[in-house]
């Protein structure tokens, strides 16, 4: 029997509890280092509620590819760099556009002020350089990097559209969501692959799930903001029902790209995340 979205997200959320569960230590590991620091409380703060979804790509894709090989490279300590880099990106994104509520709170600029925003969010990359540099493999390094390059050029993208009050063409429209959103779900994928020693065509193929996953994620949350007066359909000109078959079609083309890989518990846990991409998520 097929589950509805409701019941979806529950069994989802149980399959991998013991991922979250992790992550969520993790990352009081990583902000107890910086206990004394200023900003010690504020990124308490922008970190509580996340969905964890790239951390948990990162620790997935890794399962999926190492399981049964000799791994020596933890991958938590990337899975907590891409996770501070997602909220790095959050508190610059609600500053730009004035957005006053997150996750059902304060927005971080809201309730500590812009300027004190602004070095928290340079102060979290420090963290993720910092982690960055514990990696042997300088390709973790690099990936990091690239993301934080291409998530800049689809903000800026969508800012100068948005300013000009252009409309925008379908293809603009995924080539600025695969750079601000969708870059780090890949860079997630490609990550937990390099980790777990992946040869380059298997780190290819997760490369490919990681950007689709993204972009059929990112244009399910624009669905579901499309009734609340976003700016979305007027600004793209095309039905409701056009973006919700294009997000249903990059969900099948992320799960298309996991056929390779052994099947594995990880494996079905990747699917599935492909699938509830297209859900009403938790």
């Amino acid at each position: 029997m097929e589950l509805d979205d409701a019941e979806f997200a529950s069994y989802f959320k149980s399959k991998t509890l013991h991922y979250h569960t992790r992550i969520e230590h993790a990352i009081s590991d990583v902000l107890g280092r910086f206990s004394n620091s200023t900003f010690y409380e504020p990124l308490n703060y922008a970190l509580q509620g996340g969905k964890r979804v790239r951390p948990l790509i990162v620790l997935l894709c890794y399962d999926a590819i190492g399981s049964g090989n000799t791994l020596t490279d933890n991958p938590m300590p990337a899975a907590i760099a891409v996770e501070l880099l997602h909220t790095e990106s959050i508190i610059h994104d609600d500053i730009i556009d004035k957005d006053e509520v997150r996750r059902d709170r304060s927005a971080f600029h809201e309730k500590y002020g812009v300027n004190p925003s602004i070095l928290s969010a340079d102060f979290v990359l420090g963290i993720i350089l910092d982690i960055a540099s514990q990696y042997p493999d300088s390709r973790i390094g690099r990936e990091l990097s690239k993301s934080v390059l291409r998530m800049s050029e689809g903000e800026y993208s969508e800012f100068k559209i948005e300013a000009k009050g252009n409309k925008l063409s379908i293809e603009d429209y995924v080539s600025i969501i695969s750079n601000k959103t969708a870059s780090l779900f890949q860079s997630s994928a490609r990550i937990g692959a390099m980790l777990a020693g992946a040869k380059q065509q298997t780190i290819e193929s997760m490369s490919d799930f990681g950007l689709n996953l993204g972009i059929a994620y990112q244009m399910q949350d624009d669905l579901l903001d499309w009734n609340h007066g976003d700016a979305l359909e007027h600004a793209l000109g095309v039905e409701q029902s056009v973006l919700q078959k294009m997000s249903y079609e990059f969900a099948l083309r992320a799960k298309s790209s996991l056929l390779y890989l052994q099947d594995s518990e990880s494996k079905k846990r990747l699917e599935e995340l492909a699938d509830f991409a297209v859900r009403r998520r938790f």
